[in-house]
């Protein structure tokens, strides 16, 4: 029988915490402190915490967004990122992994990202704070055998802030508003779930490679996200595309997971947005 792992999970509060916090509560001893228990800027409590609780895995999924929470700050938002990361990251010595929620942004929002491998991952700087933050922070990881990036693109589900496409293209049906897209492009989406699932497969199981792009290896167009969530939703209401012709895509290869974790599945576009748009609806339902 195995033993069951101690896991420190950062950012339980934020939105893929939210999601994927109660799957792993079922397959591990899970710690998800908030800020007021755990301060992640402070280097001695970090490794005090993780010393005093034996942690044996870190998730760490936190991440200083001034978007979501009033209380970070864009001017400081690359050095708070690589200063809660450096904080963990110095702390290995005393945990057997530490796997960290990348970003796409790593490959250059700059130029195109089509089908991208891992193989291409440090092809090029970002130019924007947090495309750089997350490709410093990889760039650490490529030389330990204690830390895994799992890079993530288009990640939803229920719980998503406003701003995010498929959160927009729904309250904007619900609300009786015309969709709007800035400008059409092809992005990889993947539900929130599927990546609790790759997360759970990686706590008993040690990665053969220092990063994995999680995603769901498709390409969709955000008019037909909308037209898809229109469809869903029985929907008449107008899609207005801002700008003609095509931004730059967001895609990525998922091969190198599936070659580790053959059975892992993601959900169909069709079938997560119809989970968040019953999730969506329920929150309308309370807040009349």
């Amino acid at each position: 029988m195995r033993a069951i792992m101690k896991v420190l999970f950062t950012g339980a509060s934020g939105f893929i915490g939210r999601n994927v916090v109660p799957y792993l509560r079922d397959k591990c001893d899970l710690l998800t402190p908030g800020r007021h228990e755990l301060n992640l800027y402070d280097e001695v409590q970090v490794r005090d915490y993780i010393k005093d609780n034996k942690v044996d895995l870190v998730f760490h999924c936190a991440n200083p967004n001034p978007i979501k929470n009033a209380i970070d700050h864009s001017e400081t938002m690359f050095e708070d990122s690589i200063r809660m990361f450096m904080n963990l990251y110095t702390a290995q010595n005393l945990y057997r992994m530490m796997f960290s929620i990348g970003s796409g942004a790593e490959y250059d929002k700059s130029k195109e990202i089509i089908q991208v491998t891992e193989k291409d991952e440090f092809r090029s700087v970002p130019y924007d704070s947090y495309g750089l933050a997350k490709y410093t922070i990889n760039r650490l990881i490529s030389q330990s055998n204690k830390q895994c990036n799992l890079r993530l693109f288009g990640c939803y589900g229920p719980t998503d802030h406003s701003s995010k496409f498929i959160t927009h293209v729904i309250r904007s049906c619900l609300n009786g508003e015309s969709i709007t897209i800035r400008q059409n492009c092809f992005f990889d989406y993947m539900q929130v779930m599927d990546l609790a699932t790759a997360m759970g497969f990686f706590l008993y199981n040690k990665p053969q490679y220092r990063s994995y792009n999680v995603c769901s290896g498709k390409r969709v167009s955000l008019l037909a996200i909308a037209e898809t969530v229109k469809l869903l939703m029985e929907s008449k209401q107008e899609i207005i595309i801002l700008r003609d012709g095509w931004n730059r895509e967001y895609t990525a290869s998922n091969e190198r997971l599936l070659s580790e974790f053959p059975d892992w599945k993601t959900t169909s576009l069709e079938d997560g947005i119809r989970t968040q748009i019953e999730y969506e609806r329920k929150v309308c339902e309370t807040t009349l």
